[in-house]
């Protein structure tokens, strides 16, 4: 004597597990994905980006709490380029910074390293499992509020239909 209705977790449990390994050989794709186009742009910045070092010239902002504004240069005359650049706080008024200059000489970030490439894949791996977790979540609690609605609702039909006859019998 099962109703319609209690057919829902089990039906529900299989699905769960049945989306959780889908996602879990999804996550792991997009991860590995990620990790080799990052891997990709570390290559690419790495040799298309160098190092050097500047002289700070100037304070430009005030003292911030981790970073203050300085202006700096690198080169010597006629080739001499100056540019503003943030810094960690504790840099010494006069000392040298490293900046990264792309091929043409411009002020670029420096290059992506190894571990932020991975870190990055790490994170759309792992964003890909908990998004899926939750609308996983989010969908079966709906459909379980649904259902319990049903039940409910079947339950007080029945009882209308059998409640009138327990009533009117004595012991």
């Amino acid at each position: 004597m099962r109703r319609p209705t209690d057919w829902f977790e089990p039906v529900a449990l299989l699905i769960i597990v049945l989306v959780g390994v889908v996602t879990v050989v999804f996550a792991v794709g997009t991860a590995q994905s990620e990790l080799r186009d990052r891997m990709g742009q570390v290559q690419v910045e790495q040799s298309t980006r160098h190092q050097v070092q500047a002289s700070v010239v100037a304070q430009v902002s005030g003292e911030g709490t981790a970073t203050r504004s300085v202006a700096v240069r690198w080169g010597q005359p006629p080739d001499e380029h100056f540019a503003v650049v943030d810094v960690p706080s504790r840099t010494p008024p006069n000392g040298t910074v490293p900046v990264w200059l792309d091929q043409r000489g411009r002020l670029v970030a420096p290059p992506m390293t190894p571990g932020e490439a991975t870190q990055a894949a790490g994170i759309a791996g792992a964003g890909v499992l908990v998004g899926s977790a939750v609308g996983t979540l989010l969908l079966f609690a709906l459909a379980r509020w649904v259902v319990v609605r049903r039940r409910l609702a079947a339950w007080a039909a029945e009882w209308e239909e059998v409640g009138p006859q327990w009533r009117n019998h004595a012991p």
